[in-house]
């Protein structure tokens, strides 16, 4: 079957289309575009129609040969958490998943659709349990996608999670403890990773407009002159007196400690291991510097994640600058996604 994945970011949309052969996925076509500016996040059916017809124009201008979709819930709009279960039959763990959802949603259960991913197996009290994935997203959010999708002309076929898509795309079925941290524009999501399934998630506000405003008022900027100046001189000590890297370094901290804190929750809850990197993705982790920054705050190595590890190198990808590669990296982890 042919498909393509669609990033819907509330900056930018960007797809990506993959042809699977064998054990080799080929890049057939990518692209990206400015969002809308109010994009799923508003109730008007004109600004729906408006993000449609951006979606479809994009499909359109990145040569995609197929009408078929995934796409992703924003990350900041579901929630996820992995909890032990006891071993149940799938309809026993179903049920009582309904029961476990009402500790964790704080909306709800019938404003949201449930789902949930068996990802490996954990010790508690001496007895082996299930670790279960629990994802719940708001039923009018995906009513709204599909809406969407259906505007542009596009036949959706999976509706997946960001953070699943980008353990797929940056960490792979790779066995060592990972952290990955997507710094995007409104939220930082966390996830730590092992043997290609997530463990553990956290999502927190603090993220690439946060960084923007301390900018902003720090420097008393405008808000478009002050993400210039975020991207042009991150937190690089020599440019600019080092007045950017003074205004975002308190921000990064916030991001600094729910790295160290989800560090030492895996530690302390998988006795004798320890993480042994951190991948970037988002947008914000291009900002100069920052991952010598990070490094040094954290003692780790940090690396920014290459999407395209898992896809033969294309002239394709010579046409997009090195620093946006990136960006693609929830759109190629729904490319990648295994369907039925």
């Amino acid at each position: 079957m042919e498909y393509f994945g669609l990033d819907i970011g509330s900056h930018r949309l960007k797809v990506v289309q993959l042809a699977h052969q064998g054990d080799k996925n080929l890049l057939v076509a990518l692209g990206s575009a400015p969002s809308t500016e109010k994009g799923l996040f508003s109730e008007a059916e004109s600004d729906l129609t408006t993000l449609a017809e951006a979606i479809k124009k994009l499909h359109q201008e990145s040569k995609i040969t197929t009408k078929k979709v995934i796409t992703a819930l924003p990350q900041d709009q579901v929630f996820t958490r992995v909890i032990n279960m006891p071993r149940l039959s799938e309809e026993e763990l179903a049920s009582a998943l309904k029961w476990e959802a009402e500790q964790y949603v704080p909306i709800p259960l019938a404003e949201v659709t449930l789902a949930h991913q068996i990802v490996g197996t954990a010790q508690e009290d001496k007895k082996e349990k299930m670790q279960v994935l629990l994802v719940a997203a708001p039923t009018r959010l995906i009513e709204k996608m599909t809406k969407v999708l259906e505007v542009a002309g596009l036949t959706t076929i999976s509706i997946d999670a960001e953070i699943l898509a980008l353990v797929r795309s940056l960490v792979g079925t790779d066995p060592e403890p990972t952290l990955l941290v997507d710094l995007g524009a409104k939220a930082t999501d966390l996830a730590i990773v092992e043997n290609g399934e997530v463990i553990f998630t956290r999502s927190i506000a603090t993220a690439g407009e946060a960084l923007t405003r301390a900018v902003a008022t720090d420097l008393g900027l405008g808000a478009e002159q002050a993400e210039a100046y975020k991207k042009a001189y991150g937190v690089d000590p020599g440019k600019l007196e080092g007045k950017v890297r003074a205004a975002l370094k308190p921000v990064l901290e916030v991001v600094v400690k729910e790295m160290e804190k989800a560090v030492r929750f895996y530690q302390s809850e998988r006795k004798g291991k320890i993480i042994g990197r951190i991948l970037l993705a988002g947008g914000t982790s291009g900002l100069p510097e920052s991952v010598a920054l990070l490094a040094k705050e954290l003692n780790m190595e940090i690396q920014v994640g290459d999407p395209f590890t898992s896809v033969v190198k294309d002239s394709l990808l010579n046409e997009v600058p090195a620093g946006d590669l990136p960006l693609y990296a929830i759109a190629v982890g729904l490319a990648l996604k295994e369907v039925e």
